[in-house]
């Protein structure tokens, strides 16, 4: 048997294998509501503030009300409707002087803005996203692997909005003065690898325009790496999943989930929970099929688990485990034979222990994995 890898990331599409966990109602509700990658039942602000945390009833109510009430409040300004690009500029100003008031790193949620007036670029974008598609203004965002900012397609032109900054409406009017603002969210050796006015190129090659759906996604993504810090790689792999559905490429989190699925599928293999270690590293391979890694990890585990299914006699698990290993097409004509073994091993146990009509049921599903096999015939 290969050796199984864990090597760490050096960096701190859902796959149809793994399903978050949820303990509160409305995050089992959200996470079925997002299914299919739509919101149905929730509004994006209520999705919002559930993805923050506020994941009981009557504290989402409170939260969606102080939205509800500073929508209003922006309303009644009576913004000039022919004006779309001025009235935007001062939706931002407004929110800049009573509610982005400090820029901090780590706060990554609505709340974090409701209670403390503090923010970063996720939730300081989802925010002002949000108030302006209520308003009937359009927005997307760009999400680059440390970055997210607001863009404007539809104004007679494309405006850029960095929504960490008070002056950062239509931020591109000084593309030097940008390159100078984006610096800091780079370490000062990548500054220079990159080169001091190619940053807000370099960022725009890296990533891509998400709808105001997908931005959510980061919302669970960040709870998600907090919980990693603290080392509940369980907690973190349900969030990863849960923000899967929303943003199914997301830029800024490659890194982050590739050392997740390390470091969670390497706790569950020394546990001992070979099944539900090959479930991790079958999602880390569906998503990153070119990591060599994910892979053989895949199959090491695969065929632990096999070996305890075996021993169980569970057939309900090992087809299980073989359907998934079969969906994506990993086992070489080494592996395929292991598993020519293991059917071996049912057939003789269902010709001796159960009634005809299963050990046919038992047949035709080998027949459907190894079409042609012989042995299948002449126990036929």
């Amino acid at each position: 048997m290969r050796r199984i890898f864990f090597a760490i990331a050096c960096f701190g599409i859902l796959s149809p294998f793994c399903l978050a966990q949820f303990r509160t109602a409305l995050e089992r509700q959200l996470e079925r509501d997002i299914e299919n990658y739509v919101l149905d039942d929730f509004r994006k602000i209520e999705a919002a503030f559930i993805l923050s945390g506020a994941n009981q009833q009557e504290t989402l109510e409170r939260y969606v009300g102080w939205y509800d009430n500073l929508l209003q409040t922006i309303r009644d300004y009576n913004f000039d409707p022919h004006d779309r690009v001025a009235s935007a500029s001062k939706v931002f100003a407004y929110l800049h002087s009573s509610w982005l008031i400090t820029y901090k790193e780590e706060a990554t949620t609505l709340i974090a803005i409701v209670d403390e007036k503090r923010y970063n670029c996720v939730a300081g974008t989802i925010l002002y996203n949000l108030i302006c598609e209520d308003l009937g203004w359009p927005t997307e965002a760009f999400e680059t692997p440390t970055h997210t900012y607001t863009i404007f397609s539809d104004f007679g032109r494309e405006i850029t909005v960095e929504n960490t900054s008070p002056i950062g409406f239509n931020m591109m009017r000084n593309l030097h003065d940008y390159n100078r603002y984006l610096l800091q969210f780079y370490p000062e050796e990548q500054r220079y690898q990159i080169g001091l006015d190619r940053i807000y190129a370099y960022e725009n090659s890296k990533g891509r325009k998400i709808d105001n759906t997908e931005l959510l996604g980061l919302l669970a993504y960040n709870r998600a790496y907090f919980a990693n810090r603290t080392t509940d790689y369980k907690k973190a792999y349900d969030f990863v999943l849960l923000a899967q559905k929303f943003n199914r490429d997301s830029r800024s989190n490659y890194n982050f989930e590739i050392n997740l699925y390390y470091r969670w599928g390497q706790q569950l293999y020394e546990r001992k929970q070979f099944q539900e270690a090959f479930s991790v590293f079958a999602d880390a391979y569906y998503r990153y099929w070119e990591n060599k890694d994910f892979a053989n990890n895949c199959k090491v585990a695969f065929n632990l688990a096999q070996r305890e299914n075996w021993q169980k006699r569970d057939w309900d698990n090992f087809q299980q485990l073989t359907n998934e290993m079969l969906a994506i097409e990993l086992l070489e004509k080494e592996d395929l034979d292991h598993l020519k073994g293991y059917m071996v091993n049912w057939l003789n146990l269902y010709q001796h222990t159960k009634p005809h009509e299963d050990l046919q049921v038992m047949i035709n599903y080998w027949q459907a994995v190894f079409p042609g096999e012989p042995i299948l015939d002449s126990i036929k």
